[in-house]
């Protein structure tokens, strides 16, 4: 299902007015990031609002269509000024799969990536190497998948060489524990191409969020990590160097979910 919103405000009090959706569901294109015939288009507008509450935080923001409508009422948490996320009828993040999240980017205000003329083209197709067997001692705290823009961070961890033209790279990451303890060990990697491996610990607090809970995903010979913020049990969002929000585009997020969603 593609997503597009636009939320319109009062210019002078900026509080919510109206909104429109444009959106389409049906059956992925294979080999395009569209629909077969386009899907079937969803046409909506009315009145959004801003609410308080979500079922893990009653302080958290959230945008909800037709509020005066609950049969119609879509709500979705407001992450930051450029991420949302779709909510359940029960206020709970609603979980994606290995293709797709439930997170939408703001789009109006990004820059288009300039092509590197310089880099790449893109990688034959290979083998993935051997996946390793589960760490002695230890146990799966979870398994998260997604497919994210390219970036630099991405390729960086992905061990992919960065290629002009590329949309998207696909993660499964697994994250082990210890047995007994059920401290961070070891993560696991998987691409299409291509696996890594590595400890993981998890730290605390962001510039916005001194409570946020980090995992922090330790790369050899670099001297920073790779930083996600748990947004729950069954969501990661990878975080930029300064540990924030990275923003995806109109079709792909920085979210990994949960593959089996944990309950809440």
């Amino acid at each position: 299902m593609i997503w597009k919103i636009v939320l319109f405000q009062d210019p002078g009090a900026n509080t919510p007015t109206t909104y429109t959706l444009n959106s389409a569901y049906g059956v992925p294109q294979q080999g395009t990031p569209g629909l077969a015939g386009g899907g079937t288009p969803i046409t909506m507008e009315g009145r959004w609002a801003v609410v308080k509450g979500t079922r893990q935080d009653p302080d958290a923001v959230v945008y909800q269509l037709n509020p005066d409508d609950p049969q119609k009422a879509v709500s979705f948490l407001k992450m930051n000024d450029d991420l949302l996320h779709v909510l359940t009828h029960d206020k709970t993040l609603m979980v994606g799969n290995g293709a797709w999240s439930y997170t939408l980017n703001r789009t109006n205000n990004r820059i288009p990536p300039q092509a590197n003329e310089q880099a790449d083209p893109a990688p034959e197709a290979s083998t993935r190497p051997p996946i390793p067997p589960m760490p002695i001692d230890s146990s799966v705290l979870g398994v998260f998948e997604g497919r994210t823009p390219c970036h630099d961070l991405v390729f960086e961890f992905t061990n992919i060489a960065p290629y002009s033209g590329c949309t998207k790279i696909k993660w499964r990451l697994t994250l082990y524990q210890d047995l007994t303890t059920g401290a961070p060990s070891t993560y696991l990697y998987q691409g299409t191409t291509t696996i890594r491996e590595g400890t993981w610990t998890i730290a605390r607090g962001t510039d916005s969020d001194r409570d946020a809970i980090i995992y922090q995903l330790h790369l050899i010979r670099s001297q920073q990590p790779v930083s996600f913020l748990k947004a729950d049990e069954n969501h990661l969002y990878l975080l930029d160097r300064a540990l924030t929000f990275l923003v995806g585009d109109a079709l792909f997020s920085y979210t990994l979910s949960r593959t089996a969603a944990s309950a809440q």
